[in-house]
């Protein structure tokens, strides 16, 4: 099972749901927590850059069967971090002055990117590179993952083998079946503008000094029912596995 904040000394919240990892891979999930934060006030003012408060329901299931998946390939562990406190309170990504409203809030926020900062510095500190993969939902078309990269620029100088190539994390999703736009076949053309990646892969993914390679993915609903999950997190894992032993020098 992923460790829960209580085991782990970097950071403290029961709100935060954390599993320490020791391979080069991030597995992040902020939306689909459904918990009140204690003191905290729901969010109000609309006015607000990128204002939703909607839940991406079982996004966080599918984050830990995909990390338990994980474990299944390799026999060791990815790094988890999932927020279990509802986007009504603390939308973590999008900046703090954006995504809460009251301290309590705001604290939360700050302990959940504590957590991921401290995923990612200990991956590179390990290996050097790794892959961050944040999972999302969107009711757009049910049959669509959209990418969401800031249009590659979170994946750094990526080659065409690394963004798409048959052993690429994008790649080897395809070839299993996942509806990926845009496709491998247009991997450059610009993303969707509504989910082209928010503040998780911008702060993380490699259009910083200090980030990894950085994907958000954000699922249709035929690929997060309840039913459907475990068949997404085994092909979630696969591409994982596949990208990693490709790109990351990772013996296994």
């Amino acid at each position: 099972m992923i460790a829960t904040l209580a085991c782990l000394i970097f950071v403290n919240s029961d709100l935060v749901e954390v599993g320490e990892g020791d391979l080069p891979i991030v597995i992040t999930a902020p939306h689909g927590g459904t918990n009140a934060i204690p003191g905290a006030v729901e969010r109000t003012d609309k006015s607000l850059p990128g204002f939703v408060t909607v839940t991406d329901t079982r996004t966080d299931s599918l984050a830990r069967e995909a990390a338990l998946e994980v474990e299944k390939c390799f026999g060791k562990k990815p790094w988890v971090v999932i927020a279990k406190f509802s986007r009504k309170y603390a939308d973590v990504n999008r900046p703090m002055k954006y995504g809460a409203e009251s301290d309590a809030a705001r604290e939360q926020h700050k302990l959940y990117h504590e957590a991921v900062r401290h995923a990612v510095d200990s991956v590179r500190a390990k290996f050097g590179k790794g892959i961050l993969v944040d999972i999302h939902a969107q009711a757009a078309d049910k049959e669509i993952v959209y990418r969401g990269t800031q249009n590659l620029k979170s994946l750094g100088q990526v080659s065409d083998d690394e963004l798409s190539g048959k052993k690429s994390f994008l790649g080897v999703l395809e070839k299993l079946g996942v509806k990926i736009t845009p496709d491998t076949s247009h991997a450059r053309d610009k993303e969707h503008p509504k989910f082209n990646g928010g503040h998780t892969v911008q702060t993380y993914g490699l259009g910083q000094a200090d980030g990894i390679f950085a994907v958000q993915l954000e699922f249709g609903g035929s690929y997060r029912s309840a039913k459907e999950i475990p068949e997404t997190a085994k092909k979630l894992a696969a591409a994982m596995k596949s990208h990693v032993a490709a790109f990351s020098n990772l013996s296994q």
